[in-house]
């Protein structure tokens, strides 16, 4: 027996090959109260794994980068916005960010530098200038 398809049609007009789930109709054509909230709860999702943070995410991991491995990547996004493949704006966005990252990093490396000197300082008491 062959699977039954949903009536309606699409935005461009053609059949919607989707598998009837109640009337007649798909999840996405019903206008069963039942489904209209799982359609909400899907189109959430949707959104989410395709926003900036989540497309980002699965692509840098969770790990901090190493100077040696954010300066590969930025080689590789050069290439590509030479290339054509990448919009500039997006390299511009990718070297920025790159920049605030090394640049945290470094003021992290003062902050502790300073913090074993004032350490130092204090327990080797106070000095007097002749």
């Amino acid at each position: 027996m062959k699977d039954e398809r949903c009536r309606a049609t699409t935005r461009l007009g053609a059949p919607c090959a989707a598998q009837v789930v109640d009337g007649g109709y798909c999840a996405w054509h019903t206008q069963a109260p039942a489904w209209a909230e799982k359609r909400r709860r899907w189109s959430a999702a949707g959104g989410k794994a395709r926003s900036n943070q989540a497309r980002a995410a699965k692509h840098l991991g969770d790990e901090a980068m190493g100077a040696e491995e954010l300066g590969a990547s930025l080689a590789v996004v050069f290439r590509r916005v030479v290339a054509g493949s990448l919009e500039p704006k997006v390299g511009t966005a990718a070297a920025t960010i790159a920049k605030v990252l090394l640049d945290l990093r470094a003021a992290g490396e003062l902050e502790e530098r300073l913090g074993r000197l004032e350490a130092a300082a204090a327990l080797s008491g106070p000095r007097r200038i002749s």
